[in-house]
């Protein structure tokens, strides 16, 4: 592209190097953040000016007797300019550095839209890209390639009011039109505002800017709540059935010692042997029935996992929860935190492991607030944190992203930042947060350290995403309503969502609650819930059928079904303060070696003098011999 003698923007002047030029401004209509490029040997250098000065003639002495003259002098003013150098692409279309100083007095020029799309990389088109919002100065449309988005981990970090749900609400309205299946940790339900179309009047002007139209997405979306359903809000429950002793671990607010362990591994090998269907419940039954004093704790524990109300037999499936072109929102708002953490353990463990077994397509979990989830080393436990550092190392391999949003990037695990190639950073002033971002994100540097504290709201720097270095870009207006919004307490009237809302009990959570007729959120009478299906017959272990059949046929119960049987011989055993799983092996022995279901070797029992099956065989042969 030629330019002319007009297009001139300064010339390069002082010592020069390779990386960073100083130039004097000869079109003062140059801004900070604009790009201008540089004729090179080596190519056409793109550059972006990182800071303005404007020097003048004015001297201290003459500016201190500027309020006692009436007439003011005319200033001579002349800016200059500090520019740090990008690159150019090479014949191969790789990004390349110069490897000479530029000459002092080269001309600059404004470079155009096809120089900057190049070199900053900005190559994934409409039809394979998120439009997340322009190039800070330019109207050049900023895409993210998706593939690159959900197979690399996002992360989008702001301080409070900073525009980082704002932001990540863009993301998931762009993944929703390319139909990317998501799952969103929404901790304080701000994302069901997704369903409704953007109404803000001062939004709906900048539309036109950005070439947007407000819609909604609430065919998209499914929405569910560990508080139970409401409304179009679905009741989310976990599977609770046949945890093993590591899941259950897993998932415990508390640590158990190594004793304490014991009495839990031992408790659900035990029942194993005689359920093939069991739940918390029945694991605490049989902890409690241990000889071990150390049992006390891990029942104490297991009372408290069991409380939460959120396991149940059946659990929502996660091919319900991961489907093509849908949302799942899993609104957190009203749940107490331990059970947050506990919830997010077990669905992300859930999700993980269908998704390594093929069972659900590949998928993006969002997790807002995630220094809550996965919080640093030293700012508190959660019992969510192993899973997620998984993800964010593994995830990639198995086609689950991740994508991490936090307002104190601090107090989010370096590992999992670290694991992001996304990196969506609006205004942060914390020094600590800052100092964090830096260490943690690819491609920072200590002039980018300050130039977060001064991003304007609405105004990102993004890195990653199929980008070759960072950019800033000006986050596009978003179609929908912003959920997310701040409360104006100023203002007269009275808040909608507040009149709106009832007040939650904190143990309205545990099994015991019972749920509202009416929902005043949805306005929607809630229906009842769904019985839970009954246990199969073909749960039941083989021992637990020759413990039933040889205890029966010794007189002991009159109980044909297994599972209750086998609870009232552990009941009768523990009053005798008899090891139970020692007594109901001792059945399960006799019923496999002599005790059988035809043909029962009876003289062959230990048990036969006191067997009522073997008493009436003999009445029976003896009164068949009396008759003949």
């Amino acid at each position: 592209m030629q330019q002319g003698k007009d297009d001139i923007v300064g010339f390069i002047y002082g010592d020069v190097g390779s990386t960073n030029i100083n130039f004097a401004v000869n079109d003062h209509n140059v801004r900070k953040f604009d790009y201008i490029y540089a004729p090179h040997k080596e190519g056409r250098m793109l550059a972006q000016i990182m800071d303005l000065t404007q020097h003048s003639d004015l001297k201290f002495e003459d500016a201190a007797t500027l309020m006692i003259k009436e007439e003011r002098p005319k200033i001579k003013t002349k800016v200059s300019a500090f520019a740090d150098i990008i690159g150019y692409r090479d014949t191969k279309g790789q990004l390349q550095s110069p490897r000479t100083p530029f000459d002092s007095g080269t001309e600059l020029f404004k470079a155009d839209d096809e120089l900057i799309r190049s070199v900053l990389g900005l190559t994934a088109a409409k039809e394979n890209g998120a439009y997340i919002g322009l190039l800070k100065g330019h109207d050049l449309p900023v895409y993210l390639n998706i593939d690159t988005l959900v197979q690399k981990h996002i992360c989008v970090l702001a301080k409070t009011g900073g525009g980082k749900s704002y932001a990540c609400g863009v993301l998931v309205e762009e993944l929703l039109k390319k139909k990317v299946p998501m799952v969103v940790i929404d901790t304080h339900g701000e994302y069901r505002s997704l369903g409704e179309p953007n109404s803000s009047k001062k939004e709906q002007k900048n539309m036109e800017r950005y070439n947007i139209k407000q819609q909604s997405y609430s065919n998209q979306l499914i929405e569910y709540s560990p508080l139970g359903q409401r409304g179009n809000m679905k009741h989310l429950t976990l599977s609770g059935v046949n945890l093993d002793a590591s899941e259950i671990l897993d998932v415990l607010p508390a640590k158990l010692s190594g004793p304490q362990k014991g009495v839990l591994y031992q408790a659900i090998k035990e029942i194993k042997e005689y359920k093939g269907q069991f739940s918390i419940r029945d694991i605490i039954d049989t902890v409690s029935r241990s000889q071990s004093n150390a049992k006390w704790n891990v029942i104490a524990s297991l009372e408290s996992l069991d409380s939460i109300g959120v396991f149940s037999e059946t659990g929502v499936n996660p091919t319900d929860l991961v489907k093509k072109g849908k949302c799942s929102i899993i609104n957190m708002k009203g749940v107490p935190p331990d059970v947050q953490t506990v919830i997010v353990a077990r669905l992300t463990k859930q999700l993980f492991d269908e998704r390594k077994a093929g069972k659900i397509q590949p998928f993006l979990l969002i997790v807002e607030e995630a220094h809550n989830y996965c919080p640093e080393r030293g700012f508190g436990n959660a019992v969510s944190s192993p899973i997620l550092r998984t993800i964010a190392s593994e995830g990639r391999k198995f086609g689950m992203g991740l994508c991490i949003v936090s307002q104190r990037p601090a107090k989010v695990d370096k590992n999992i930042i670290s694991q992001c190639n996304t990196n969506i950073i609006l205004k942060v002033t914390n020094p600590n947060d800052l100092k964090a971002i830096i260490q943690s994100v690819e491609g920072l540097t200590g002039q980018t350290y300050n130039e977060i504290q001064r991003l304007p709201i609405g105004v990102a720097l993004i890195s990653g995403g199929s980008l070759q270095m960072p950019v800033m870009a000006e986050i596009r207006t978003r179609e929908t309503s912003h959920g997310g919004r701040s409360v104006e307490i100023s203002k007269e009237g009275i808040n909608p969502e507040f009149q709106s809302q009832k007040q939650v009990n904190p143990t309205s959570i545990h099994r015991e609650m019972e749920p509202p007729t009416i929902d005043d959120e949805y306005k929607q009478p809630v229906p009842a819930p769904a019985p839970q299906p009954k246990r199969n017959q073909h749960t039941v272990t083989e021992k637990a059928l020759l413990v039933t059949r040889v205890a029966n046929r010794l007189g002991w119960i009159h109980e044909t079904n297994p599972e209750i049987a086998i609870k009232i011989l552990s009941d009768e055993a523990a009053k005798m303060e008899e090891n139970v799983f020692k007594y109901l092996e001792s059945l399960a022995k006799l019923g496999k070696t002599v005790c059988h279901e035809t043909d029962p070797k009876c003289m062959s029992c230990p048990m036969k003098d006191g067997c009522k099956y073997r008493m009436n065989i003999g009445q029976k042969r003896t009164g068949l011999f009396r008759k003949n």
